[in-house]
């Protein structure tokens, strides 16, 4: 922990004090749960159990989100250690070290090595986080771009590689973190109500809104990178949720400027790039104090946009996959001190923490009491 960057932990002790070093640990370690959503405009819930279930796959259902499903991971294991090795990048490590096959993407460099060979997978920090048998030789590494090349044989936590299910294929359910689920369900989207989601890709959020309104709202969804707004598209069209919608590669900081919308939307989403300082596991911490004050002048811009164009009685949901006090509290504190907006008290939400902060009230899920992945969420309103 000491090569942590000192300013992120000062930023992290506003929020978590003395527990500051036990969340850093934790956040190295994956929750128990991997969590599922169900596509109930597809499928029950019920019924995806039973079909995950013939294939030998453990899923619960959470007791206190009706489309939520979970897989509990088994680990840590041991890992053999082999003479050779593939290196990948974080975030293939990330996903790796819990279960996943290695795919061409995120492959830095590689010993050669056999088709049918055992290798090991390492992070760049150097930790071995799995045995791999590969299905292609490092000959043919070299000349493809993507596909899978090494079924995952040993991990250091263990989930069944849910991507790779025809159910998965077929749109019945989204990967999604039970925070993530909880902010659509918050919400709340209604018939006929025109929503903005400011931060569409890669399409979490936006598809469930829709799940949620049964295809009845109207959403817009802003994604200015198009490769990312394409793959917006992608993730709605394997649920088959492409209705009432429309994806704009378009910068959602400006749209009161860019378009007719002055207080003429209902409800808006804003969930922006952020230091995913919650997003668990973590190969290494790397975020730096100074990244955290840059990306929170950059998500004022939206919480600016949307104050402008939420309608009078309409709600703006703010929410970030990360920890730090300049990211979260900071700016709904400037959400309500500069822009004349006011917090909302939803009351108990299950796995989260109310915090109350002078004049705001928001909400934390949190690595630590619930194994959540660290989340924040706060509704705001005109006052």
């Amino acid at each position: 922990m000491n090569n942590i960057d000192h300013s992120l932990i000062a930023s992290l002790r506003r929020v978590y004090g003395s527990l500051t070093y036990s969340l850093l640990d934790k956040i190295l370690l994956p929750p128990k749960r991997l969590y599922l959503r169900v596509n109930t405009m597809l499928i029950t819930r019920d019924e995806l159990v039973e079909l995950l279930k013939k294939r030998g796959i453990n899923v619960k259902k959470d007791p206190y989100v009706e489309e939520a499903v979970f897989i509990e991971l088994e680990g840590p294991n041991k890992i053999p250690v082999y003479d050779k090795k593939i290196v990948v990048d974080k975030y293939a490590a990330e996903s790796i070290m819990i279960g996943a096959n290695l795919y061409r993407p995120g492959i830095l460099r590689f010993d050669r090595f056999k088709e049918n060979e055992y290798v090991n997978v390492q992070a760049t920090n150097g930790k071995i986080i799995s045995v791999v048998r590969t299905l292609v030789s490092s000959d043919k590494l070299k000349y493809i771009r993507k596909g899978i090349v090494g079924e995952n044989i040993v991990s250091i936590y263990k989930a069944p590689p849910i991507r790779d299910l025809e159910e998965y294929d077929l749109g019945l359910f989204y990967p999604q973190s039970l925070p993530a689920m909880t902010v659509s369900r918050i919400l709340d989207p209604q018939p006929g109500e025109l929503i903005f989601d400011m931060n569409a890709a890669p399409g979490g959020k936006t598809s469930h809104l829709i799940q949620l309104s049964r295809g009845r709202s109207r959403v817009v969804a802003f994604e200015r990178n198009v490769k990312k707004a394409l793959k917006v598209y992608s993730t709605l069209k394997r649920l088959r949720l492409l209705r009432n919608i429309i994806i704009l590669p378009m910068d959602s900081r400006y749209v009161h400027l860019d378009l007719d919308a002055s207080e003429k939307v209902d409800k808006v989403l804003i969930d922006p790039p952020c230091t995913g300082l919650g997003v668990r596991p973590k190969i290494e911490i790397d975020i730096k104090g100074e990244d955290t004050v840059v990306l929170s002048k950059y998500q004022r811009q939206f919480l600016n946009a949307a104050s402008m164009i939420v309608a009078r009685k309409g709600i703006i949901v703010y929410s970030t996959c990360t920890l730090t006090w300049e990211e979260n509290e900071e700016n709904i504190i400037y959400a309500v001190r500069k822009l004349g907006l006011e917090t909302i008290d939803l009351g108990k939400i299950p796995y989260a923490d109310k915090i109350y902060y002078r004049d705001i009230i928001a909400y934390r899920f949190s690595p630590l009491g619930y194994d959540m992945p660290g989340f924040f969420v706060a509704v705001l309103r005109r006052k």
